[in-house]
């Protein structure tokens, strides 16, 4: 596969993750929806750092990267860091710990932020 073709594919699984949240979201699936949102984001910055030619092994890796390299880098707005952050730590807590629960209000905003992380990555990983 070409870099590109690369790019495609981690994007367009980013935009399954969406759709996918948003579909847990009108079943009352909040934890689902949260996990979902994690991925659309972890996908699209993935193809971001395809087209950088970076690579990583950890989820953890590619936080640190994105705010090692984007945030503090100013290629990213600091509240898409934060963003990330929230997603990555109630991912885990969604994942791994009993009776973790979160408001349909916050995950609708959630998955609004992330849609919007998701275009930014888009336009990133283009070069826009």
């Amino acid at each position: 596969m070409t870099q590109q073709e690369i790019i495609a594919y981690w994007l367009e699984k980013a935009t399954q993750d969406l759709a996918s949240g948003k579909e847990n979201l009108s079943a009352g699936r909040l934890q689902n929806s949260v996990r979902d949102a994690y991925f659309a984001c972890f996908h699209s910055f993935s193809a971001v750092l395809i087209r950088a030619g970076k690579t990583f092994r950890k989820h953890s890796e590619v936080r640190s990267i994105l705010h090692r390299d984007y945030v503090k880098g100013k290629k990213l707005a600091v509240e898409w860091g934060k963003h990330y952050d929230w997603l990555f730590d109630n991912r885990q807590k969604a994942d791994y710990r009993p009776l973790v629960n979160f408001d349909i209000e916050q995950v609708k905003e959630i998955l609004e932020k992330s849609e919007g992380f998701v275009t930014a990555m888009r336009n990133l990983s283009q070069g826009e």
